[in-house]
């Protein structure tokens, strides 16, 4: 969520090219309006044929994203110059009026200098380093990125096993050192609270009220190119800083097409399920909100799009890495509320 408050423009762009939305950075405004300092300001092209402005500054990111595409343009359609991945630290020289920045970075002896969408980079080190064994408590998928909405499994690590961490992703997700099938050693991640841990070393899972969050929630609201897709007569409430609606039934005489059965799930806005970085907002620039959010493989069902499951009636709004062909997540309170609703098949209708 899969998972910052978007402009609407900013919201449709990521909506179309399927791009997960994560936590800001300084943006161009805040650069240029600071009080008192001299912003040096120049235009350049995004690739489009579009003139943007750009303004300097200077400051050390982080990329929160699985992988983040490094371009020569402030846009979309610039040559792709690197790609960098989670936790890998960058340089920024300057930030662009349309959620872009100028970005520097090391890549095999190389420096790289190209740009980068703002929402994959955060002022936060994303990963702590560090290096220990603990044993395995119960078994455990691992994952090629630190939530399990956008982490696709990878391998699996079994009870008693023992692990090699090379880092912690805000206390809750912890890297480590598996082989796969051909015996070669690769980095995944795993939940922290599925180890034995020395008592010296403090964890967060140890606070942590399943009931709440999971993890930590980073409250947010936006409102974004689906806002009004909320049925007419749905009430919604705040609870816990997560939005609540009311469940919506389909109609009776509803015109149905049959999308076949499919794979359901639930997530909630927590940083097991959607990351450390969530903060409630989903890829299309939209709040997440029970009893109406679901999470879906956009190539298959389109975005805005009302599906109904057993009945009740959800909007397409979010996406993620893990979600594919017949699979839908559905967004719920608390992952408490999600792991008591488990996984079922049912088959699935669009509202045409």
């Amino acid at each position: 969520m899969k998972k910052i408050f978007c402009p609407i423009c900013l919201a449709a762009t990521l909506v179309l090219q399927g791009i997960p939305v994560y936590a800001g950075v300084t943006d161009y405004q805040t650069v240029t309006e600071t009080d008192g300092k001299t912003v040096q300001i120049f235009s350049t092209d995004d690739g489009s044929g579009n003139t943007v402005k750009v303004a300097a500054c200077s400051d050390r990111l982080y990329v929160t994203a699985k992988t983040a595409v490094i371009r020569a343009t402030p846009g979309e359609n610039g040559a792709e110059l690197a790609q960098a991945g989670l936790g890998e630290e960058v340089v920024r020289s300057a930030v662009c009026d349309n959620n872009w920045s100028k970005i520097s970075l090391e890549r095999d002896g190389n420096k790289v200098n190209g740009y980068i969408q703002n929402q994959m980079l955060s002022d936060d080190i994303q990963i702590q380093p560090i290096e220990d064994q603990a044993e395995v408590r119960t078994d455990c998928s691992i994952l090629d990125y630190p939530g399990r909405k956008d982490g696709e499994v990878v391998g699996e690590v079994l009870e008693l096993d023992e692990v090699k961490r090379t880092g912690t992703v805000n206390e809750v997700w912890s890297r480590i050192v598996y082989q796969d099938e051909s015996g070669e050693e690769q980095t995944g991640y795993i939940p922290t609270s599925v180890l034995d841990l020395p008592e010296s070393v403090q964890t967060a899972d140890a606070s942590i009220d399943k009931e709440l969050n999971a993890g930590t929630l980073h409250k947010s609201s936006g409102e974004g190119v689906f806002a009004e897709a909320i049925e007419a007569g749905t009430t919604v409430n705040e609870e816990n800083g997560v939005l609540v609606g009311t469940p919506v039934a389909a109609s009776s005489d509803a015109n149905l097409k049959p999308l076949g059965k499919f794979r359901i799930t639930h997530y909630c806005p927590c940083s097991i399920c959607c990351g450390p970085w969530a903060n409630g907002i989903t890829s299309t620039g939209v709040t997440a909100t029970t009893n109406h959010t679901i999470a879906v493989d956009p190539s298959q069902i389109p975005y805005g799009s009302q599906v109904v499951i057993n009945g009740q009636v959800y909007v397409a709004e979010d996406c993620g890495g893990a979600i594919k062909t017949n699979c839908i997540d559905i967004y719920v309170a608390t992952h408490e509320e999600g792991e008591s609703k488990g996984v079922y098949y049912t088959d699935v209708y669009l509202i045409q």
